[in-house]
C-alpha cells in the first residue's frame, strides 16, 4: 500500500496543489494536523484535502479555530485563526470539528499511531529531533508512529516503531526546504519511504496574506533557505538504516 503522509498545510492551497498527483496515486492519505492557520486559502485547502477522504488529525491551529486562541500567541497565529473564522464554510468547520486528537489502528498491515504534537499532549507538544521525549516513543507497541507540528522532516526507519514527520506542506521551517511543499510516500509492505519536496508560487501566498492584513511575518519561511544547496535533488528516496531527513 502507498501511504501518503502530509502535515501542516496551513491554508496554503498553492503549496498543497503541487502534491495532488502523489495523493491521486496513493492508496490512503493521512494528514497529521494544522489544515488552517497563518495563510488565507482556507476553504480551498480543506476542499482539496476532503477530496481524498483522508484520515486527518486535529492540529493546534485547527483547535484554536474551534475553541479560541487564548494566551500569549504571536500575531501570526492570531491572524490565521481569526481570518479562518471569518471565511470558513459551516460544512468545513463541522468537518474539522470531527477530527480526532490521536488515532491508533491498522493501515496496510501496519499498526499505526498518529498525532500532531505528541501522544501525551497532541495539541501543545513539539517533538523536535533533539527532544529527549522522542526516545520514549520506542516504548509504544506500534509499527509506525507519525506526527507533525515542528514543520521539519524527520524519518527513522531502521527500528520499530518507525518514526516519520513528513515536514510541512504549507510552511516548511527547514532551511533546505523554505518555500517548498514537503510530504512522504511510504510503501507499507517494504517500509521504503520517499521524501517529496515541491516548489510552488510562494509570492502569491505572501501577497494574498498581506492583502488581507497580515504583518511582515508573512515573509518568513516562504523564501529560499540559506543552506539550500543548488545541487540538491527535489525528490529523494530514503529507507536506508538510520536514515534521518531534515535534521
Amino acid at each position: 500500500m502507498r501511504l501518503a503522509l502530509i502535515s501542516d498545510l496551513h491554508a496554503n492551497a498553492e503549496a498543497f496543489s503541487t502534491l495532488t498527483d502523489l495523493l491521486d496515486a496513493a492508496d490512503r492519505v493521512v494528514c497529521l494536523g494544522d489544515v488552517v492557520g497563518y495563510y488565507c486559502q482556507v476553504n480551498e485547502t480543506i476542499d482539496l484535502l476532503r477530496r481524498y477522504d483522508p484520515l486527518c488529525l486535529l492540529g493546534n491551529h485547527d483547535y484554536f479555530l474551534l475553541h479560541g486562541c487564548e494566551g500569549n500567541y504571536p500575531d501570526s497565529v492570531r491572524f490565521g485563526v481569526q481570518y479562518a473564522r471569518r471565511v470558513i464554510t459551516e460544512d468545513n468547520l463541522a468537518w474539522l470539528a470531527e477530527r480526532p486528537h490521536v488515532w491508533g489502528g491498522e493501515i496496510g498491515g501496519l499498526s499505526c499511531l498518529f498525532f500532531h504534537g505528541s501522544p501525551w499532549q497532541p495539541i501543545e507538544h513539539y517533538l523536535y529531533a533533539d527532544n529527549p521525549r522522542l526516545s520514549q516513543l520506542d516504548e509504544f507497541e506500534y509499527d509506525l508512529i507519525a506526527f507533525g507540528q515542528t514543520h521539519r522532516p524527520l524519518m527513522r526507519l531502521d527500528k520499530r516503531p518507525a518514526l516519520i514527520n513528513p515536514g510541512s506542506v504549507g510552511q516548511s521551517r527547514d532551511v533546505r526546504t523554505y518555500g517548498r511543499a514537503c510530504a512522504v510516500i511510504l510503501d507499507t509492505e517494504t517500509m521504503q519511504a520517499e521524501s517529496i519536496i515541491r516548489d510552488y508560487d510562494m509570492k502569491a501566498v505572501i501577497a494574498e496574506a498581506l492583502s488581507h492584513g497580515a504583518g511582515e511575518w508573512a515573509l518568513k519561511f516562504l523564501g529560499p533557505g540559506e543552506a539550500l544547496s543548488s545541487s540538491a535533488s527535489s525528490e529523494g528516496k530514503s529507507g536506508q538504516p538510520s536514515s534521518v531527513l531534515g535534521l
